[in-house]
This record gives C-alpha cells, sequence and structure tokens, in this order.
C-alpha cells in the first residue's frame, strides 16, 4: 500500500460511509427488502405448519 494513503481513523471517520451510502436515497428501498424478506419467511414458516393453532 502506498505511504500516503491514509488509513481510516475509526469510529472518528465512520460518519464518511454515508457519504457513500446515503440514506435519503436507500433507507425506503433497504427498508421494503426487509418486509418482504419478512413476509417471505413468515408465509413459509405458516405453510410448513409451525404458525399459530
Amino acid at each position: 500500500m502506498s505511504e500516503n494513503t491514509m488509513k481510516p481513523n475509526n469510529p472518528q471517520d465512520d460518519w464518511k460511509i454515508w457519504m457513500v451510502v446515503n440514506p435519503a436515497t436507500w433507507l425506503m428501498p433497504i427498508l421494503y427488502a426487509v418486509l418482504v424478506i419478512a413476509l417471505a419467511v413468515h408465509a413459509v414458516v405458516f405453510a410448513a405448519g409451525f404458525g399459530w393453532n
């Protein structure tokens, strides 16, 4: 690695991830994906007979 490259100083530099992963753009699609996964898991569990009696 180059000697001129700065290594991250965590946790002081943790805020920089939000410069790449902008919540204004990605928050709702991520939450919708989580909702779809949760519904799919519940559908499989209830179809397998592990739901409430």
